[in-house]
């Protein structure tokens, strides 16, 4: 009786050892870490970036114009109808308005003798002031800032007539830098490529125009 017993003890131990090492997986075994190609290719990639003083052309579907600026600039709505348009840094920001019916617009004359009264900040030293008409100038000149005294600024008033309306480009500046920037994209502005002008003096037709290549109507007679 005492045999028996001692030898079923000993079946059950060892079905028991069995069953441990059945389906448990090997302690020491620990997770095959990432190969480096694969971090390489799991790691985001950085957006490139525009090389320091890169300009590009920013089209403004508002207005159906586009205006070169530095890369990156982008616009946002001003006062009335006008648009904002900023560097990234904000070193360069250009004030652009079409003339409308709610606008105004005031003309050379009415302009020049503002910055002379100096009524925001007393002219120093005009740079530039080229006249073509009363829809196409270009005036560059320092002042005073008119809310810290003794302090420079550079401003910049160009007016530009294009086929799709009249444009008052400017902005004043702290800095000669921000005014030149923002000289040369007011003076770079022209209505959208692709978008043809109406040749000089030449009524808009009405309807579609005729492909091209195809022979003018005959004038009725």
């Amino acid at each position: 009786m005492g045999t028996s017993l001692k030898l079923s003890a000993l079946v059950a131990v060892l079905a028991c050892v069995g069953c441990s090492k059945g389906g448990d997986a090997p302690a020491d075994k620990k997770p095959t870490p990432p190969s480096a190609a694969s971090s390489v290719a799991a790691a985001p990639t950085a957006a490139p970036t525009a090389a320091p003083g890169a300009k590009a052309w920013l089209k403004l579907d508002k207005y159906g114009v586009q205006i070169e600026v530095p890369a990156g600039a982008t616009p946002a709505d001003g006062a009335g109808s006008s648009l904002m348009i900023s560097a990234p840094d904000g070193s360069c920001t250009v004030m652009l308005a079409k003339k409308d019916d709610m606008s105004y617009f005031p003309d050379y004359a009415s302009t020049t003798a503002d910055i002379e009264k100096g009524l925001m900040g007393k002219k120093k030293e005009m740079l530039k002031n080229e006249k073509v008409d009363d829809s196409n100038w270009t005036i560059f000149y320092t002042k005073d800032n008119a809310i810290e005294p003794g302090k420079v600024q550079w401003a910049v008033d160009v007016r530009k007539k294009l086929a799709n309306g009249d444009y008052s480009c400017s902005r004043v500046n702290d800095t000669e830098v921000d005014a030149k920037c923002v000289l040369d994209a007011c003076l770079s502005l022209k209505v959208l490529d692709g978008a043809a002008a109406p040749a000089s003096g030449a009524a808009p037709a009405s309807g579609a125009a005729p492909a091209s290549g195809a022979a003018a109507p005959a004038s009725a007679k």
